[in-house]
């Protein structure tokens, strides 16, 4: 038995303000089904956040569309669950039907969870689960699960596992080994130390397919395994491999783990340095297209039309400006017009604010503007509630602050 184990294919997202669905998402997915053709496994396990967002676009589902289509074509099994980032009503539906082409697609929590016989291997499908959804008198009536790590423990142990037959587990959480967090990178929507699931409570089952985290990774044994995200989907996987992972099952004893390379579209490239060193370094480059850019500006002065002069050597490669600041902040520029609803709701009010800055003016604000922000931004903040449950408006004080500030600005 043969298997592709991929996760968080985000179908949908947004890269910056680039759109990712129809054209770095679609060529890796004709180059997926084309390792399909070339390796021949058994099956592909899909372990959560095919898609970016619970409402999903039309282009996204249509791309989804294809993959399932391309599988079913060439008679693979399928098995698909729902990860943080879907609607597990939504991914699951007409799965009925689609369970005629072999294609298996988990909804939501049951008490029983979607298990199918391929060989001597059952696949099992655990969805990204809540403590409250198993705790729910529908599935294990339980009032004592708090956590997540007791919520998939109590799950898994209502199921009736034959341990003598070889069981794979698809599902989609924060899996730590003995108390060590997995390698995280800046895509993805971890806080802290929520859902925390330690990989021992995976014990019955022999390979683990793990979605959620977006580099490529095993926790604790080598096969509790983390596929990872399969494009680049934030400047800190830069580093990372963007592989396949190929899955053989010879025995309960004898699972091996392979990495496949794939094609992308384009992967990613930083410069660092002055904004004479960006430009002179994008001189340089004989195959900008191949690449995502960001660049890091280091100047210790602001020189002017920074943006132009830099998408005047990068073009449309140039996706995100750094420019820091000698406190160590550092604040983006994506470099393309348009994004999303929820890229803007997932930024900081003074970031979005000063990205809207330099698009509307083709220049990055400047300490002074940007102290300015902040301070209207604090009154904001304050007359919202968030400092004064009773009082919602602002203390004469800060508006003095600000009246201040103004007039030093205008040189009064």
């Amino acid at each position: 038995m043969k298997f592709f184990h991929i996760s968080d294919l985000h179908f949908g997202k947004m890269f910056f303000n680039i759109s990712l669905t129809e054209t770095d998402q679609r060529f890796w997915t004709e180059r997926f089904l084309e390792a399909v053709d070339a390796y021949q496994p058994d099956a592909v396990v899909m372990a959560g956040d095919i898609y970016d967002r619970k409402l999903p676009s039309a282009e996204a589902m249509q791309l989804f569309d294809r993959l399932l289509t391309g599988l079913s074509e060439r008679g693979k099994y399928v098995f698909v669950i729902p990860g943080n980032h879907d609607s597990a009503i939504r991914l699951s539906h007409v799965s009925e039907l689609l369970k005629t082409h072999h294609i298996y697609i988990a909804g939501d929590i049951s008490r029983e969870m979607m298990h199918i016989d391929v060989g001597d291997v059952t696949f099992w499908l655990m969805p990204y689960l809540f403590p409250k959804a198993v705790a729910d008198p529908s599935v294990l009536d339980r009032q004592d699960i708090s956590s997540y790590e007791e919520a998939a423990q109590a799950l898994i142990q209502a199921q009736n596992i034959d341990r003598s037959r070889c069981n794979i587990l698809a599902a989609h959480q924060n899996v730590l080994a003995s108390g060590t967090a997995p390698e995280h990178s800046d895509s993805e929507t971890i806080i802290g130390g929520l859902g925390e699931i330690d990989y021992s409570v995976f014990e019955p089952f022999d390979y683990v397919a793990l979605g959620h985290i977006h580099n490529a990774q095993h926790m604790g044994r080598e096969t509790v395994r983390y596929a990872g995200c399969p494009l680049y989907y934030d400047f800190s996987e830069i580093n990372r491999s963007k592989a396949l992972t190929l899955v053989t099952v010879n025995d309960k004893t004898d699972i091996r783990i392979e990495k496949i390379d794939i094609e992308l579209l384009h992967t990613l490239k930083q410069f660092t340095g002055t904004l004479e060193e960006l430009l002179e370094q994008g001189r340089r480059m004989t195959d900008m297209d191949r690449y995502y850019i960001q660049c890091v500006l280091k100047d210790s002065y602001r020189p002017p039309h920074i943006m132009e002069r830099l998408r005047d050597v990068f073009g449309d490669s140039l996706v995100n400006v750094k420019i820091f600041r000698e406190d160590a902040r550092s604040v983006s520029y994506p470099a393309a017009d348009g994004g999303s609803r929820k890229e803007a709701a997932q930024r900081s009010l003074d970031e979005s604010f000063l990205q809207f800055y330099h698009a509307m003016t083709e220049e990055v604000a400047d300490s002074e503007q940007e102290k300015l922000l902040g301070l209207l931004l604090e009154q904001q903040e304050r007359r919202s509630g968030e400092y004064y449950d009773e009082d919602k408006q602002v203390p004469e004080s800060d508006s003095q602050e600000l009246i201040e500030f103004l007039l030093k600005e205008d040189g009064q």
